[in-house]
């Protein structure tokens, strides 16, 4: 996908998100003024008919009947009307005289403040006549504002939570395009990178192939045996590359299963390095062992953990641009087998170590590109030391060269 096809995309949807929320909020700004309209005409009607049944027979014309009066009553007829009128609440009642300004009856006493300030105020007049005093029944709701916004904060909260799952899943969709375009970028290139390093190795045995033919030097032992050497050491070469490959695509599968068998590690690392000394001999420099785990024996699988050292190597020599020299060592630390193997090559920077062990991955090496790989060498170390329970760590700074640090148990 177009670059100004994904902004154009994520334009659209910020615009109709926001919009959606503005939306809401007005909505939710009118429901909630609505709700509270109803609100006060359901306690207007409620309170009118209970003063209509307290007109009655509940009072004397008198305003000392009202020390008399029934405030339990009073209390109950109050949440009766209220429930009528679809009010499910249970609000602070006071009978309060105008006049004196006090009260004459408060259900709770410590909210007679609260009463007084309250905008639920109705007159009251005993018996329907009309006294020298004022009389209010005043109610205070506590909870109002609660009552109003639970009729209408469900479908709010329904609203938002689902523009957060549009907007998520949105997200999701978005990286995982950019994912899918990352990761055929990358297979690309690991087509591309893979046809080049099989390329070379089947020109350089189809050369000694024509050389031999050539009966001067087919007759000559030593140029014999070096050209075949030459056809063994890229057969092997090639080996190990497509072996690579085939390994890593089998250890995606989750039943994948390792061979392990007691190994001598030392015994592969001897025999890895020695197919390694010509091609660094050749370019001037040197590959050593420092062998001292002791015992040097493990259980693991032969295959794979051949497969791993000659990919610290190979790694080693590929990122060295000067003669290469990469030590090979082993060690024994609390109980576990500790191999590493240090180049003195560009080094890898911070950035590019949280990602060297991803598969595909390649370490930049800036405009020159003339470091052949696959990406999936250190992905597959990686998964080879997770098979064998162990651990692996990079110690390495840009020009000071790269320690890979392999831990197995014994």
């Amino acid at each position: 996908m177009k670059r100004w096809i994904r902004i154009f995309i994520i334009s659209v949807f910020a615009v109709a998100a926001v919009s959606l929320v503005v939306i809401q909020f007005y909505q939710t700004r009118r429901t909630f003024s609505i709700n509270d309209n109803m609100f006060n005409v359901g306690v207007g009607n409620a309170m009118d008919e209970v003063i209509r049944q307290l007109g009655g027979d509940a009072l004397q014309p008198s305003e000392q009947a009202t020390v008399s009066f029934n405030y339990q009553e009073l209390d109950s007829l109050i949440e009766e009307q209220l429930l009528v009128n679809g009010i499910d609440l249970h609000p602070d009642v006071g009978l309060y005289n105008g006049t004196e300004r006090s009260f004459l009856y408060s259900s709770d006493p410590q909210h007679e403040q609260q009463l007084e300030e309250s905008p639920y105020r109705y007159n009251f007049h005993p018996a329907g006549v009309v006294s020298n005093s004022q009389f209010f029944i005043i109610l205070s709701f506590p909870s109002a504002q609660l009552f109003l916004q639970r009729n209408s904060n469900l479908f709010v909260y329904l609203s938002f939570f689902l523009v957060i799952i549009i907007a998520a899943m949105f997200i999701i969709s978005l990286r995982a395009m950019a994912n899918q375009r990352k990761l055929d970028q990358m297979k690309s290139e690991f087509i591309n990178n893979m046809t080049h390093e099989i390329k070379t190795p089947l020109a350089t045995i189809g050369l000694a192939c024509e050389m031999l033919r050539d009966e001067s030097i087919s007759q000559d032992a030593a140029s014999r045996q070096n050209f075949i050497g030459i056809i063994n050491d890229e057969n092997q070469r090639m080996r190990v590359l497509v072996e690579t490959i085939l390994q890593s695509a089998k250890m995606s599968n989750k039943n994948f299963r390792i061979n392990p068998k007691e190994v001598d590690v030392h015994q592969i690392i001897s025999k890895v390095s020695t197919s390694f000394t010509l091609p660094v001999a050749n370019r001037g420099g040197q590959l050593t062992t420092d062998l001292q785990a002791d015992p040097s024996v493990i259980v693991a699988d032969e295959l794979h953990l051949t497969n791993l050292v000659y990919n610290l190597i190979d790694n080693g020599i590929k990122y060295s641009t000067e003669a290469p020299d990469i030590t090979v060592s082993t060690r024994t630390v609390n109980g576990m087998l500790e191999l590493s193997v240090k180049d003195h090559g560009i080094g890898i920077s911070k950035a590019d170590q949280k990602h060297v062990f991803e598969k595909f991955y390649r370490v930049s090496t800036g405009n020159v590109h003339n470091v052949k790989g696959f990406g999936i060498g250190l992905n597959y170390v990686a998964q080879v030391v997770k098979l064998h329970h162990g651990h692996i760590t990079l110690e390495s700074e840009p020009g000071q060269g790269s320690t890979f640090i392999v831990t197995l148990p014994m």
